[in-house]
């Protein structure tokens, strides 16, 4: 699974305290072309902590990585304790890396180059990048997340979500563990990829029984 990533080292360490994780452990790329904020002169401004934090940033393997609070339009430079409101987004930097834990127990990962907004009814909004996202053990949390053409409900599973640089070549859905079920925007009719299952919606695609020919198992190693 390493092709997920052109740097493997990146896929590991998204994979790495997660597998951990998922036996206990709580605390462990359409790509956006954004210009860099400059660092010094910004700084986490009062919204942030005034707002009631729905999740927190846990790691941050590699920066940088910023947080823009809800109702906002400017980013301050990310760290490790560092709050996430529900309408508030975060963005990794090129070669960036970051955790989020939710306080709910959800939990996600970012690879370099994503742009995510959490919001309500635990959505959580991919709109660049890759992300793997999980659940603590014992927990049942539905999840969505939304990408610009599918959405992917977790049902207490892990799964792992690719947006392409060039999103022509489809948006990957990935089921790391269990179950998950994978929609078109506006469909009710769902396409389940059971452990080690994926499939890729492309722009365009309407058919459900076309996407689920498609849906391939991948081997144990």
């Amino acid at each position: 699974m390493a092709m997920y990533f052109s740097r493997t080292g990146r896929f590991n360490w998204m994979v790495g305290c997660l597998l951990v994780a998922l036996v206990g452990c709580t605390t462990p790329t359409h790509q956006s072309q954004q210009v860099e904020p400059d660092s010094s002169s910004l700084t986490l401004t009062q919204p942030v902590a005034a707002t009631k934090a729905a999740a927190t940033v846990t790691e941050i393997r590699q920066p940088p990585v910023f947080i823009r609070p809800p109702n906002t339009s400017q980013e301050a430079p990310a760290q490790v304790g560092t709050p996430l409101a529900i309408g508030g987004r975060i963005r990794t930097g090129q070669k960036a890396l970051a955790q989020v834990n939710l306080a709910n127990g959800l939990a996600f990962r970012l690879s370099e180059n994503s742009v995510l907004t959490l919001q309500p009814d635990q959505r959580l909004n991919l709109e660049a990048g890759d992300m793997i996202t999980w659940v603590q053990p014992g927990k049942k949390i539905p999840t969505e997340i939304v990408t610009p053409i599918g959405v992917a409900g977790i049902r207490g599973t892990t799964v792992f979500v690719k947006i392409p640089t060039d999103l022509s070549e489809g948006i990957l859905f990935f089921a790391w563990e269990g179950t998950v079920s994978v929609r078109l925007p506006g469909q009710t009719e769902e396409i389940l990829l059971k452990t080690a299952e994926e499939v890729r919606i492309r722009p365009g695609d309407r058919d459900i029984n076309q996407i689920r020919q498609r849906v391939r198992r991948l081997p144990r190693s």
